[in-house]
């Protein structure tokens, strides 16, 4: 009931803040750039304001401080840090290289303050290393999955759904329950047609938000005997669609002789869109497909026997299926970015 109830105050919290944030958004200037080869595939620009909801539900739990709630140093800090490189990204359009030192800075700000270690080796400082290599590629891929109408909202509410199996006894429970609701009452603007966009300050903090929660993931009791090989596979399998599409957008920009780090419309989203899918058809097939790998790595891991090998072959398989959307992609040509018919936005003009 608690967390029911948490998912609701959350909820509530971060629509009145969008809704007071969008009053402002146009007199603040804190809207997208809408310029057209960006990475998003609506090139207008709108408010970039959603992520600050997540993070005011954020702060108000952690100094709610119930008894059930102990929220850690190290994912108030690195939070703070991954919120403030969105922002200025935001604000300045920062080059890649410095949102990557951010998004290092968060995750190393968060182990030097206790954040849990994805212990691959018994040596601790490649323990180390791997775990700020993990910070860095979540919030890396989630930031480009941000790209269309309704996408990482849902992926990572159904994401952090895994919280109520996975790590039912975690002292941010009520955290990452709170953060559901947030993300239910942004994907209300965000679905298509948008109203809003989390903006980098909201991909990033999820992104953190999503790493902690992983590595907390990794460090769950009752996978404890589990050896490092099948506890990587069950991370990686529940990231399976971010970690497919980053890892297809660098080899296909690598083969293009492009930089990986630069945007583009060539994500899994927006090939999707090349082959003519809807925006709302793509947000929801996606959250489906998250859903689907969500419950079938939790049957994987509570009930049946053989785990590495079904593990495996569901990354596999998610892999495979990624690489020929976009091989299929390619062959039906390019495709100008789309312009999403104009919906009532009245509203901001108050």
């Amino acid at each position: 009931m608690a967390a029911i109830a948490t998912a609701f105050v959350g909820f509530l919290s971060a629509w009145v803040w969008n809704e007071i944030f969008l009053r402002f958004a146009r007199r603040l200037g804190a809207l997208s750039q809408g310029i057209p080869n960006q990475r998003r595939w609506d090139s207008r620009k709108k408010p970039i304001i959603g992520g600050i909801a997540f993070f005011i539900v954020c702060l108000g739990i952690a100094a709610w401080k119930p008894m059930e709630v102990q929220v850690s140093r190290a994912l108030l800090a690195g939070g703070v840090v991954a919120f403030l490189t969105g922002l200025a990204d935001d604000a300045y359009v920062s080059v890649p290289y410095a949102k990557l030192l951010g998004q290092l800075s968060a995750g190393s700000i968060a182990i030097i303050l206790g954040s849990p270690l994805l212990s691959v080796s018994p040596v601790t400082v490649i323990s180390v290393i791997f775990t700020i290599f993990w910070y860095a590629a979540v919030m890396n891929a989630f930031n480009m999955m941000d790209n269309m109408d309704g996408i990482a909202g849902s992926l990572s509410l159904v994401l952090l759904l895994n919280t109520f199996w996975l790590l039912p006894h975690t002292p941010h429970y009520l955290l990452y329950s709170g953060l559901i609701g947030a993300i239910g009452a942004f994907l209300m603007r965000n679905f298509h047609p948008s109203y809003l966009y989390m903006g980098d300050n909201g991909s990033q903090f999820l992104g953190f938000i999503l790493a902690y929660w992983g590595a907390e993931a990794w460090n769950a009791p009752f996978l404890s005997s589990w050896d490092t090989w099948t506890k990587l596979l069950l991370i990686v399998s529940l990231f399976a669609l971010l970690a497919g599409d980053a890892f297809w957008v660098i080899v296909m920009r690598i083969r293009a002789k492009r930089s990986p780090f630069t945007g583009g419309t060539d994500h899994l989203t927006h090939r999707l869109g090349q082959l003519g899918l809807p925006a709302r058809s793509i947000a929801i097939g996606l959250a489906l497909t998250q859903l689907l790998l969500s419950v079938g790595t939790m049957v994987i891991t509570l009930y049946l026997p053989v785990k590495s090998w079904l593990l495996l072959g569901t990354l596999a398989l998610v892999g495979v299926g990624i690489g020929l959307i976009h091989l299929l992609s390619l062959k039906q040509g390019p495709t100008p970015i789309q312009l999403f018919p104009k919906v009532g936005h009245s509203f901001l003009k108050h």
